[in-house]
């Protein structure tokens, strides 16, 4: 028969050898592409044949962080604002914190009435403010050695007292923020930019305005006021948390503005909020 004959018959071994040249084309391909070409990369060491194949397919070689323990949580503060957290704290009694506040004058101040520009004032700050500060100390959140000696020795229910008892001292931050005077004498380039940030904030940089949290305009809880407050205080406060030595803000919301600010900027918005040493004189 024809078909016996020539490139016809049935013993032909073209479609064979196409084939297997195809199959060594794609295994070849294959080779280089997973195996050698995959193993440089630009500006790293080359790949071993694992970690090569699985570059090649696009997914990852590294399996040990998963199969490691995950770390531990690290909290900024153990305080949390639940219910059972303000219930404490409106229990506080004034008169028991009196006798406990006895300990805090030499630093604070007699009623809280800081003398130092670099210790703050705690008269007529907020219950929750003091509370909070005071737990930080003495889980080690906020270190600093005197204080963290002293909230140790505090247990909640003190902590909630004296808190209560420098809330209702008269004279003191709260009635300067509830009478929302900010000092604004000063009409130089620095104060103007302070304004600003203060009632404005910085929206290019995501700075939100400092009166939303600290006052007057608004306030949120933990924040304290800042209006008569040290001006040296609040410019160190706010140095630490640009250089994240203090580190106890639960939303990391103060280090995340403060790093945004320039030493000049923290420098104007502590003096704007910083009362003039006439009127702590005038309020002994």
């Amino acid at each position: 028969m024809a078909r016996d004959k020539g490139v016809l018959r049935l013993t032909n071994p073209w479609p064979r050898f196409a084939w297997l040249a195809g199959a060594a084309i794609v295994g070849i391909s294959l080779a280089l592409g997973f195996l050698v070409l995959d193993r440089y990369q630009q500006n790293d060491p080359p790949l071993g044949l694992w970690g090569a194949i699985c570059w090649g397919l696009g997914i990852t070689a590294d399996l040990g962080p998963a199969r490691e323990a995950a770390p531990t949580l690290r909290t900024p503060s153990r305080i949390a604002w639940t219910s059972s957290t303000l219930g404490q704290i409106r229990a506080g009694d004034a008169q028991h914190g009196s006798f406990i506040a006895l300990n805090c004058t030499a630093c604070h101040g007699e009623g809280g009435m800081s003398q130092s520009t670099f210790i703050p004032t705690l008269t007529g700050m907020d219950p929750a403010v003091i509370f909070k500060q005071l737990d930080d100390y003495r889980s080690g959140k906020r270190p600093w050695g005197v204080m963290g000696a002293i909230a140790k020795a505090l247990s909640i229910r003190d902590s909630a007292d004296v808190a209560a008892y420098y809330a209702a001292r008269p004279n003191g931050l709260a009635a300067i923020a509830h009478e929302g005077s900010l000092r604004g004498e000063s009409r130089s380039k620095e104060s103007d930019s302070a304004r600003h940030l203060a009632f404005m904030g910085d929206e290019q940089r995501g700075i939100p305005p400092c009166t939303a949290c600290h006052g007057p305009h608004g306030y949120k809880i933990g924040a304290p006021p800042l209006a008569g407050q040290h001006a040296a205080y609040i410019e160190r406060q706010l140095a630490a948390f640009a250089q994240r030595l203090r580190q106890n803000d639960i939303n990391e919301q103060m280090r995340t503005i403060a790093m945004q600010l320039t030493p000049s900027e923290m420098h104007a918005l502590a003096a704007f909020y910083g009362a003039p040493e006439s009127s702590r004189v005038a309020n002994k």
